[in-house]
């Protein structure tokens, strides 16, 4: 019977268990610093600076006169 996956790729199985434990932390790492990083960039732009708050404020103010 043929493999339905073919065999020319990189297989991360045939490296030793302790190198894909490295991978694994690194590959988690990485995606909790960018996660971190949107979160507190979103939160800065959104909360800090309040551009939304700032734009309803103009559209009211332009619109009491």
């Amino acid at each position: 019977m043929a493999n339905a996956v073919a065999n020319n790729g990189f297989n991360l199985d045939k490296l030793p268990v302790f190198v894909q434990l490295l991978i694994g932390i690194i590959a988690l790492l990485i995606i909790a610093v960018v996660g971190f990083s949107l979160f507190f960039a979103v939160d800065i732009l959104l909360l800090d600076f309040d551009p939304i708050g700032k734009v309803i404020s103009a559209i009211a103010s332009a619109a009491r006169g």
